[in-house]
């Protein structure tokens, strides 16, 4: 199944050229596709379909690479990113990784997980320069969730 049409993938690829300066990897924690059986605490209906769409989405540029870590047989790793639910996406540049997708980003995310491949790829974020200096004065690391449920 293909998630993105030609005309989607035209607007990517052309997005992507024109906005991409440094290589991002994107980096799936999900587990191989069961192919329809249900094991309780291992079905995860998400995972096939998030991994389609992260690949037709990386296919797009070359400064965008794919990694797809196996969530329970790459424990090491797993637990290294603090990954506690599949399928889990982060976006890194070189060792940066401060930006995570949990879920499939489909829909009306699929422009956020644009938009955060963008923002990881340049490095600098949009932000204006009073939330720049409110920021830089925090004296210690936070951390912000955003929550969103299907209409």
């Amino acid at each position: 199944m293909q998630f993105l049409n030609e005309s989607n993938r035209q607007l990517v690829r052309e997005r992507f050229d024109k906005e991409l300066d440094d290589d991002v990897t994107v980096t799936l924690f999900t587990q191989p596709d069961l192919k329809g059986l249900v094991v309780p605490g291992r079905d995860c209906e998400s995972c096939a379909p998030t991994e389609q769409l992260l690949k037709e989405v990386s296919e797009l540029s070359s400064k965008v690479t794919l990694r797809t870590i196996n969530y329970r047989e790459n424990t090491e790793e797993s637990e290294s990113f603090s990954i506690e639910r599949i399928p889990t996406i982060v976006i890194s540049r070189d060792s940066e990784t401060n930006v995570r997708y949990l879920g499939i980003p489909s829909g009306t995310e699929f422009p956020v997980l644009l938009e955060a491949i963008v923002n990881v790829s340049s490095g600098a974020p949009k932000l204006s320069d009073d939330t720049v200096t409110f920021l830089e004065r925090l004296d210690s690391d936070v951390s912000i969730k955003v929550f969103v449920t299907p209409n």
